[in-house]
């Protein structure tokens, strides 16, 4: 037996499972979870990528692909290379003003030691 605390929002998301697939209570969702999580829930697979989005994200998604036609995994997709995309163009920045704060830092150096 493990205690352990959960956040009130993680018990009403339990709660909501219970009675779903069999399960007749917070341990039975519990083990479910711990079980798909030490498998291969989290594992990437060839070219598929298995992610729960949980409820809110979910519904949201499938409004979003109702109202414009588009089918989840194309969503999904281009989210994943926006986001890619936004964390390169950020690391790219990050080391270009820490390559240029360098190169200020050394030009800074070379003209003091030329100054004596």
């Amino acid at each position: 037996m493990i205690s352990l605390r959960i956040p009130e929002d993680h018990l009403l998301e339990l709660d909501r499972l219970v009675g779903l697939d069999g399960m007749r209570n917070r341990s039975d969702v519990i083990r479910l979870a711990i079980r798909d999580f030490l498998t291969d829930s989290h594992q990437v697979s060839g070219d598929t990528v298995q992610v729960n989005l949980g409820p809110d994200l979910s519904a949201r998604i499938e409004d979003f692909c109702k109202l414009h036609g588009e089918k989840p995994d194309a969503v999904l997709r281009s989210a994943a290379r926006g986001h890619i995309r936004r964390i390169m163009l950020e690391d790219d920045q990050v080391g270009n003003l820490i390559e240029a704060r360098m190169d200020e830092l050394r030009r800074r150096g070379d003209d003091e030691s030329n100054a004596m």
